[in-house]
């Protein structure tokens, strides 16, 4: 996980650890999904004032934001442990999406919370410079950027088309969790839409004259 930046001058902030204030979260998610994730909860189960929780994350869309970093992160270095098998950069992706689900069924609750956090409007007169940043890192932080790893290796230099694939079937993943959590489609299912369209999209275009 990236490092939090710690400014707070009070004792409790000193001794602010966000990986317990995280654990925290998602517990409570594993638990209830989304609505079981409230802000006094957290800081009396991670031990911390209420005041300097919200000092870090100002609100509980945050902190789950904070959260899918984290779990991201963790993604990562299974992808760095287990190298996807595939041969080809559209099976290696495909494998990847794969993972990230199976994460999600994993832990139905925290899926509901992640998901919720990630999805839900942000009020209409928030401006960008509201929420501070949380987390420091320079590692890969999103679903498309740890396809890309994947796809094509680390030296690989992404074009916009590809970023734009990759952002395509990073909205597909979310929308199938979603789906998966209505009861809408089954765990067989989206697996089976996240290779078809990790297929099409990512595929390279056959040359010309051949």
């Amino acid at each position: 996980m990236g490092r939090v930046s710690r400014k707070g001058r009070t004792p409790e902030a000193r001794a602010f650890r966000a990986e317990r204030v995280l654990d925290a979260g998602m517990a409570l998610a594993t638990r209830g999904g989304y609505e079981a994730v409230q802000m006094r909860e957290v800081a009396r189960i991670a031990d911390v004032a209420l005041s300097t929780l919200y000092r870090y994350y100002p609100s509980k869309d945050a902190l789950l934001n904070a959260a899918i970093i984290m779990q991201l992160d963790q993604l990562r270095q299974d992808l760095l442990r287990r190298p996807p098998r595939q041969r080809t950069p559209e099976g290696r992706a495909a494998e990847v999406l794969h993972r990230a689900f199976r994460a999600m069924q994993y832990n139905r609750g925290w899926a509901h919370a992640a998901l919720s956090a990630f999805h839900i409007p942000k009020p209409l007169d928030r401006r960008p410079d509201d929420a501070a940043p949380l987390v420091e890192t320079s590692l890969p932080t999103t679903l498309a950027d740890l396809i890309a790893l994947a796809a094509w290796g680390p030296s690989h230099r992404t074009t916009p088309a590809e970023y734009r694939a990759l952002h395509m079937l990073e909205s597909l993943w979310s929308s199938s969790v979603i789906s998966w959590l209505n009861d809408q489609m089954t765990p067989e299912y989206v697996e089976e839409r996240l290779r078809f369209a990790a297929k099409r999209l990512l595929m390279p275009e056959p040359e010309a004259g051949k």
